[in-house]
């Protein structure tokens, strides 16, 4: 498996993916399957060209994007020290090979060589696999939101809300 920061030229493959992921974990994500599917690719292929130190990592199998993970950072002057961690994701038929630790390890050691100083990420209660990841990469929490995400009439899913100190 190789991982790599994924480029505009990437963006079908990211496209497939983030949708796929979506639609296979509705509960794990902030965006809705509904929101993306009628995006076009080029609007995927803006995604991969944030402002730097940000990127969206991809674990590729070959010629298939099998896994991803997006680093976000604010510009601003005030908050330009800390990157958020979104849209961590394998695909099933990936699973169990540590895919998950090393497109995090790979965005944190992206991270510390920016400069950044903290990591931030959310991940919903009940997820405990991706709980074990995040808690064996040295994230800690430092709260949880109460209905974070409302996955349809009356059924909600709280999320933990996690830091990296990366000093």
């Amino acid at each position: 498996m190789d991982i790599r920061i994924l480029r505009p030229a990437d963006a079908e493959a990211f496209r497939s993916l983030r949708l796929d992921a979506l639609r296979l974990a509705p509960e794990a994500f902030g965006a809705a399957h509904g929101d993306e599917a009628g995006l076009p690719v080029a609007a995927f292929a803006e995604r991969l060209s944030p402002p730097v130190p940000g990127g969206v990592f991809g674990a590729w199998d070959g010629a298939a994007l099998v896994g991803m993970t997006g680093l976000r950072v604010d510009p601003r002057a005030k908050t330009r020290h800390k990157g958020l961690v979104w849209g961590v994701f394998v695909r099933p038929e990936a699973r169990g090979q540590g895919l998950s630790a090393r497109l995090l390890a790979a965005v944190v050691a992206h991270a510390r060589a920016a400069g950044l100083e903290m990591l931030q990420l959310t991940v919903v209660t009940s997820n405990a696999a991706a709980r074990g990841i995040y808690d064996a990469a040295g994230f800690r929490i430092y709260g949880v939101e109460r209905h974070a995400l409302r996955l349809g009439p009356g059924r909600f899913v709280d999320e933990e809300l996690r830091v990296l100190e990366l000093r």
